[in-house]
């Protein structure tokens, strides 16, 4: 008997081309949702990407009133960006450095003094602290070569009751706020050429404020210039005229032996003489013990 056909591989094939066919449309449509998501987080990630940052468009010297042409916007990603960050230049404009902030730095809180400090010297006093001048010669005060924003010791020569001399450190790390006039910019003395004794404002503490008026009048002041970014405190034990005889051989004091011609009755002990150089500020003084 013959076999009947029934159209069952047709019907098979059939059902294949179309399971194709939905499976094609459903990755397409599939495809294009995860595109559309994709775009979307792009577009949102675009426009957090960048943030507007206040900076320096030129060198900012401390106790300058900041307008609008001293800055400038960056646009930077935010996981580079401090959170006291200013953002807008409303925020900055009127507001005075307390330091020296390079062309291109972020303006940071930190880094600007205090608006109800109002403007110039008492602008930029720490908190806490008191600016003095004192008056100095030329040669303590670094042969000109301080300026304002540098860190300095204070050393101070005085007499003791023995009447003997000693200088000593007063006080260290002392930040100075202005040379003269000058709170920042304009790097250089500005002084007539008929002055030998520039000013020179330091910020203190208020017992250091009494400390150094009362070395000022009663001794010689001389400052020593220290760097930028060493503001450690070092021990130091002080010198006197003795203390400086007795380490002679050690520190390079020339000494020569002077012996006496001998006598008849015998020979004298033999002499030294140390030739001693003693420097107050920009004096030098020769003096030669026996």
């Amino acid at each position: 008997m013959a076999r009947r056909r029934t159209g069952g591989r047709a019907r098979a094939a059939m059902f294949l081309l179309a399971s194709l066919a939905f499976a094609v449309a459903f990755t397409f449509v599939v495809f294009k949702l995860i595109r559309g998501y994709q775009d979307e987080l792009e577009k949102a990630q675009q426009v957090d990407d960048t943030r507007d940052v206040v900076a320096a468009g030129r060198d900012l010297h401390q106790g300058q009133t900041l307008t609008e042409e001293d800055l400038m916007i960056h646009k930077v990603r935010p996981a580079f960006v401090p959170e006291t960050t200013f953002q807008y230049r409303e925020d900055v404009i009127g507001r005075v450095p307390r330091e020296r902030i390079l062309q291109g730095e972020f303006l940071r809180e930190e880094r600007l003094a205090d608006p109800e400090s109002g403007v110039g010297l008492n602008a930029i006093i720490p908190r806490g602290m008191r600016a003095i001048s004192i008056n100095i010669t030329d040669g303590s005060a670094v042969s000109g070569f301080l300026n304002p924003g540098n860190y300095v010791d204070i050393l101070v020569t005085l007499a003791g009751s023995d009447h003997t001399e000693k200088t000593v450190t007063l006080i260290q790390a002392c930040y100075v706020l202005a040379v003269d006039d000058r709170l920042g910019g304009d790097y250089g003395s500005r002084r007539g050429e008929g002055s030998v004794r520039p000013s020179v404002t330091l910020a203190v503490t208020p017992e250091q404020a009494e400390k150094l008026a009362h070395a000022h009048i009663k001794g010689d002041v001389t400052l020593t210039l220290r760097n930028d970014i060493d503001v450690t405190q070092v021990e130091t034990h002080g010198a006197t005229a003795s203390r400086l005889i007795g380490e002679a051989g050690r520190t390079g004091i020339p000494v020569r032996e002077v012996r006496a011609a001998p006598r008849e009755a015998g020979e004298q002990a033999p002499q030294r003489e140390i030739d001693l150089r003693i420097i107050r500020g920009s004096q030098i003084e020769k003096r030669t013990f026996k």
